[in-house]
């Protein structure tokens, strides 16, 4: 039975073997652990797919379950081949969409590998300039809305007084925090480094009972308010990890959009969100909302 962080890992694994390549007989050099007629696995093909670092934290029972998992799917590979699946329409189709993305990925990977690298004197840098921040622990909600437009008529009803837990209730579309009135919890800074943007918007707060703008997130709109702000220092040690990966992320996120406006240029595009909107039968004014809230 596996548990916790090791079914995870198998988990990952497996996927990992699930899309690996494999090698004929006459071509293969090694030895080999796993073999289905002429295909063959070798323990050199099988480490450059699975880290042995990773594979070290997997039990030997667990080793041998996921060289059970690459004949399973060799096998139903091959008797899907035999039986002329490739040929289908919607197979085909979906061969096209994974090589489609597959393409697209490799491509984004390669342009953003050369923004990765994030220095220690960089890092530390980033500490000593938001140490404020990092010393402290928020406690924060949120509404957030698709639509800017909604988003500004809720800041309006905030200034006007109205409760900032009944409006989340009613009109955020984060479902699962508008059940808890927009109550979002307590974090420190770097805790959210996955989501650069709400992060930095959330730590602008300063002063109990603040309320932001709108900004735009990766959430969309939203609108925070700042329930506390309290002292609780760490060192840099402790937090380096997820500066790093902040740091990362918004090079990421930058780049890659700094990627895609560049080839707007080249390339002709139109979207047609009135054509989608009218073709799924959803009205101009969604449902509940006052019809200054039209999309």
């Amino acid at each position: 039975m596996f548990k916790g962080k090791n079914l995870c890992l198998l988990f990952i694994i497996v996927s990992i073997l699930l899309v690996s390549g494999c090698k004929k007989e006459k071509e293969t050099s090694g030895k080999i652990i796993a073999k289905v007629d002429s295909k063959s696995l070798t323990i050199e093909d099988f480490l450059k797919q699975v880290p042995a670092q990773i594979l070290i934290q997997t039990s030997a029972e667990n080793r041998k379950l996921l060289l059970e998992s690459w004949v399973a799917n060799e096998i139903v590979y091959k008797d899907a081949v035999k039986n002329d699946f490739l040929k289908k329409p919607e197979v085909q189709e979906k061969i096209e969409q994974f090589k489609r993305q597959l393409l697209t990925n490799a491509y984004m990977q390669e342009i953003l590998s050369k923004v990765q690298f994030v220095s220690d004197l960089e890092a530390r840098s980033h500490f000593e300039k938001n140490k404020d921040d990092y010393n402290s622990i928020v406690e924060v909600s949120h509404i957030s809305s698709d639509s800017k437009q909604q988003a500004e008529e809720i800041r309006d009803k905030l200034k006007k007084g109205e409760s900032f837990a009944k409006l989340a209730g009613k009109y955020s579309t984060d479902n699962e925090t508008a059940e808890n009135k927009g109550y979002l919890g307590s974090f420190r800074r770097g805790e959210l480094a996955a989501y650069p943007l709400f992060e930095e918007a959330v730590f602008k707060l300063k002063k109990t009972g603040e309320i932001s703008d709108v900004v735009e997130t990766e959430f969309g709109f939203d609108i925070l308010k700042l329930h506390s702000r309290k002292k609780s220092p760490v060192s840099y040690e402790d937090v380096a990890q997820s500066i790093l990966m902040g740091i990362r992320t918004q090079r990421f996120q930058k780049r890659s959009r700094e990627v895609v406006d560049s080839l707007k240029e080249v390339y002709s595009n139109e979207i047609f969100p009135e054509v989608l909107e009218q073709e799924m039968g959803i009205p101009s004014v969604a449902p509940g909302l006052p019809a200054s809230f039209e999309r």
